[in-house]
This record gives C-alpha cells, sequence and structure tokens, in this order.
C-alpha cells in the first residue's frame, strides 16, 4: 500500500498527540492529557483511513482538529509561557491546519 504525503502527515500528527498524552499522563498524572491525546489520535486515525475515499471529509474533519488544538494549545502557551508541550504542540498543528486546507482546496477543485 502506497500511502500519500497528506496520510504519512497525518499518521504521525496522531502519533505525536497519541504518545503526548500518554506521556503527560505517566509524567503528571493527568488523565486529561490521556484522555485529549487519545480521542485525538482516534480522530486523526479516522482521517487517515479516509483520505483516499473521501478527502474533502477527510480533510475537513482535520481541519477541525487540528484548529481546535492549535486555539487550546496556543491559549495554554500565552498563559504558562511553557513551550513544551503547549507552544510546540500549537505550532505542529498550526502547520497541520493548513496542510489540511492545502488538502481540502485541492479536493474541491
Amino acid at each position: 500500500m502506497d500511502l500519500s504525503t497528506s496520510q504519512k502527515a497525518t499518521l504521525g500528527y496522531a502519533a505525536f498527540l497519541g504518545v503526548g498524552g500518554l506521556m503527560g499522563y505517566l509524567k503528571g498524572g493527568s488523565q486529561k492529557s490521556l484522555i485529549a491525546g487519545g480521542a485525538s489520535a482516534a480522530v486523526l486515525c479516522y482521517v487517515y483511513m479516509e483520505l483516499p475515499q473521501n478527502p474533502v471529509l477527510a480533510s475537513s474533519v482535520g481541519v477541525v482538529t487540528s484548529a481546535a488544538l492549535t486555539g487550546m494549545m496556543g491559549s495554554r502557551f500565552l498563559r504558562t509561557g511553557k513551550v513544551f508541550p503547549a507552544g510546540v504542540l500549537s505550532v505542529v498543528s498550526l502547520v497541520m491546519t493548513g496542510a489540511y486546507l492545502h488538502g481540502l482546496t485541492r479536493s474541491v477543485r
């Protein structure tokens, strides 16, 4: 199976969020991090699977998910000033939001 660049990026992003949520739980006992990271990773796994068959739907779900994470983690970064994890995650999510928007505009044409 040959994966598209969008699928590879989505899979990497999902893994990043899932591992980050697990790290937050293991290091700080944060169940909130575990649940949020796991849920976000699960949604992005759906996006990954749906991209080849329905790129408009998949990119739309990806935009909403990554934009929400950009907003939440960006505001947390502004409030706490902590580069990791809030600053890093907000930047990665912003980049992925742009990637999904790019994919969406290419799919709609």
